[in-house]
């Protein structure tokens, strides 16, 4: 029976749609003969271009893909091109696992949202976003991405606070806006001229945004061994007196744990929780070196290689901490997210991981900003938490 070509494309006649890509897969009479003796042959076009469907994405992904195909049924022994053998079946079947990973690849890296635009802040009375084709209201602080339209209704009220420029602009009653990277179109209604915005609240937004990412995707995690009693810990964390937590993930209900800071050791009890928690005292400011020893039965059975840092902050460094703090509250009042990301890009990321985990409790439809709490996962090496969240994450986005 005749075994039909297929190459792998986009943007033809016949698409497969799944939540990634729009898949196509088509026969072409283009130059370039494919003859499979005793099986098939067939003209094919070597070259596609690959384009992203059906959303309009901030990032233009185009690549070419040279000779990718594949064989519906039975996979034949020797391939020709031209009369030359040019392919024994496993490497058909090893290069289109690569190009397909190479594919996904670049999906999801294109699917990743861009950083925030902006931010809705000092919301009043009825204010709404256009999101999935729908208005919805918006009752707390919001980040703004890219094309987003924002309206205002006869008892609203909304400031902009424009990442571009870290300006801010006050949204009047039955005021309609679509907000760009570019800039901040009137489309109805007032909006008042550009004020500095104090604090600089998105200054450092766009990076870690970026950073967080990639830590979205839930990877097949390896079965642990019943006797893997091997710890992580973040490398390095700062901690305060307002800010005094140290946490760690629980290898098994039991066992125990040594906390040794400097020459000091701090026996902490097992627990079936998840995390284990302790509050760290007595510390100068400035970076001390610290480990988490395992212990099972009084005696330590595992012990890192090396030891990581824990900065106490204290001194001239915590009245300056304290003062951006304020300003960031003075700026954005009751934004639980903004200080968050304060104390993450600070090094409290203990501190930035639990404003986080009570922020997203209050607004769980803000999913668009979830990956910054994943990201403290990763940071304090909390890796069942952060396969949860992941999941969880792309559960909602539909990935």
């Amino acid at each position: 029976m005749e075994q039909s070509i297929h190459l792998v494309s986009l943007h033809a006649d016949r698409e497969i749609k799944n939540k990634f890509l729009s898949i196509n897969y088509e026969p072409k009479s283009q130059p370039g003969y494919l003859s499979v003796p005793g099986r098939c042959s067939a003209n094919f076009q070597w070259r596609r271009e690959i384009g992203l469907c059906p959303w309009n994405l901030p990032v233009d992904l185009k690549s070419t893909i040279i000779g990718l195909l594949c064989l519906d049924g039975i996979l034949c022994s020797n391939y020709h091109h031209k009369g030359r053998r040019i392919m024994k079946p496993h490497w058909i079947k090893f290069n289109f696992l690569l190009m397909a990973m190479f594919v996904l690849g670049l999906a999801s890296q294109a699917l990743a949202l861009a950083p925030p635009v902006a931010m809705l802040t000092q919301v009043k009375g009825t204010v709404e976003v256009f999101k999935d084709k729908e208005w919805k209201k918006v009752t707390s602080n919001k980040f703004i991405f890219d094309g987003t339209k924002v309206r205002t209704g006869a008892d609203g009220a909304a400031t902009i606070i424009n990442q571009a420029n870290s300006t801010s602009q006050n949204m009047a009653a039955n005021t309609e806006l679509e907000i760009t990277a570019a800039a901040v179109k009137v489309v109805s209604g007032t909006l008042s001229e550009p004020q500095k915005a104090g604090g600089d609240v998105l200054s450092s937004m766009n990076q870690r945004f970026e950073e967080a990412q990639r830590y979205t995707t839930v990877r097949r995690s390896v079965d642990k061994k019943e006797n893997d009693q091997k710890l992580a810990t973040i490398r390095e964390v700062t901690l305060s007196e307002q800010h005094p937590d140290m946490v760690w993930s629980n290898v098994g209900p039991e066992f125990s744990y040594r906390l040794i800071i400097d020459d000091r050791a701090i026996d902490v009890p097992a627990t079936k929780d998840e995390m284990v928690r302790f509050k760290v005292t007595g510390l100068t400011p400035g970076p001390h070196k610290y480990r988490v020893d395992v212990i099972k039965d009084g005696t330590a059975v595992f012990s890192p290689n090396g030891d990581r840092t824990m900065v106490w902050l204290g001194g001239a460094a915590l009245e300056e901490f304290n003062k951006k703090l304020a300003e960031i509250k003075g700026s954005t009042p009751g934004d639980d997210f903004l200080v968050a990301n304060f104390l993450d890009e600070k090094g409290l990321t203990v501190a930035a991981m639990d404003m986080y985990r009570k922020y997203f409790k209050a607004n769980p439809g803000d999913i668009d900003m979830f990956p910054l709490l994943i990201k403290t996962y990763h940071d304090l090496k909390l890796n069942e938490l952060k396969k949860e969240a992941a999941l969880e994450y792309n559960k909602i986005m539909g990935n």
